[in-house]
């Protein structure tokens, strides 16, 4: 057997073991993370030895043109720098309006098909164009489709709020994106907290809705007595205090090489991407946040993608979805890094064919 397939075996093996890590970074973060950037800072300055790469070898490069091959050894990735990150986005930003609030959005590659993205936490339309993760995802599916993205409402680019938007007012967030962008039907993409809003909005309007692809989501975040499997509410909590001092790192993007993405630089990209108030009021409406109920009732159809090794949102919480809804086909991959479709290209492919049987496209 391979050995990233048994090193995947052994981590869906372990999904309780590991959240319970998850966890604990979270909640360490505070006092972990300073440590540990002082003992990687002292280890640069003396020389230490050569960088490790991200899990399984994997880094992220300047650009996927510039990933290293087996065949053609290419030059050391250039370090993101903060000028870089803060970057305008390539793509013309647009506004729709919902409930007076201007949701912000681009749009990239070409139809058909059409899919709509709904972000998770990360939500910066700028910045994603930059962040390696964030735009090598998106890069991946744009190649074969036209992405619209946005902001959700209280983040990124789009209006902020003073009060905690919730599901059903992002949910209408989808609509009126779709409504300003002229498309009638699409298939909704969720990315991790972006997935219970593109539940909803399947369920309220499946007429405009062609597929579901939810990656590295859950229908509720917080642990009940009826949903064990779910995250402990201290933990959510903590990352709020935790956001912005880079401890989250290795629970969202442990495959990021610093050689790519320094500590100062992600640490610098959090704060960027949301204030701590932000962060409050999204994960409040986590906590909230419960879809289970409408699973059943949800047709159409539904690709649920996850990684093996994700501690941000282990896998079992992906598995229940598709457990709970009928027409859902379930994707386990090999990987540690949240929702990040880049480096999976057995994912892209298989999300590639599933827009092409549920939209029609060649």
């Amino acid at each position: 057997m391979n050995v990233f397939a048994e090193i995947g075996t052994w981590i869906a093996s372990n999904e309780s073991l590991l959240s319970g890590m998850a966890a604990m970074i979270v909640l360490a973060g505070v006092i972990v993370s300073p440590i540990g950037a002082g003992l990687r800072r002292l280890a640069r300055g003396q020389g230490s030895a050569a960088p490790s790469p991200g899990a399984g070898g994997r880094t992220h490069g300047a650009s996927p043109s510039d990933r290293a091959t087996s065949e053609a050894p290419a030059s050391p990735p250039r370090r993101l720098t903060f000028q870089d990150l803060t970057r305008p986005s390539p793509f013309p930003i647009r506004f729709a309006q919902s409930d007076g609030v201007r949701i912000a959005y681009n749009v990239r590659g070409t139809p058909p098909p059409t899919i709509v993205a709904a972000p998770g936490i990360i939500s910066h339309l700028h910045i994603n164009a930059n962040f390696p993760v964030t735009r090598d995802a998106i890069g991946a599916i744009a190649e074969f489709a036209r992405v619209i993205i946005f902001d959700k409402r209280g983040q990124g680019l789009s209006d902020p709020t003073l009060e905690v938007p919730s599901l059903d007012e992002r949910t209408r967030d989808i609509e009126a994106v779709m409504d300003d962008a002229g498309v009638d039907r699409a298939v909704l993409m969720g990315f991790s907290e972006g997935g219970p809003m593109c539940l909803k909005f399947a369920h309220v309007n499946p007429d405009r809705v062609q597929g579901l692809v939810l990656v590295g989501s859950t229908a509720r975040w917080l642990q009940a007595p009826d949903y064990p499997i779910g995250i402990p509410r201290r933990a959510l909590e903590a990352v709020t205090e935790s956001w912005g001092k880079g401890s989250l790192r290795g629970v969202l993007f442990p495959g990021l090489s610093r050689d790519i993405v320094d500590d100062d630089t992600y640490c610098a990209f959090e704060k960027l991407i949301g204030t701590r108030t932000a962060m409050r009021q999204l994960v409040a409406m986590m906590i909230e946040t419960d879809v289970r109920s409408i699973l059943p009732e949800i047709r159409v159809p539904t690709l649920v993608v996850h990684f093996s090794g994700d501690l941000a949102v282990p896998v079992r919480m992906g598995r229940a979805i598709a457990d709970a809804m009928p027409n859902a086909e379930f994707l386990e991959v090999n990987g540690v890094d949240h929702a990040d479709l880049s480096t999976s290209p057995e994912a892209v492919a298989r999300v590639r064919a599933f827009c092409a049987e549920v939209a029609g496209a060649a």
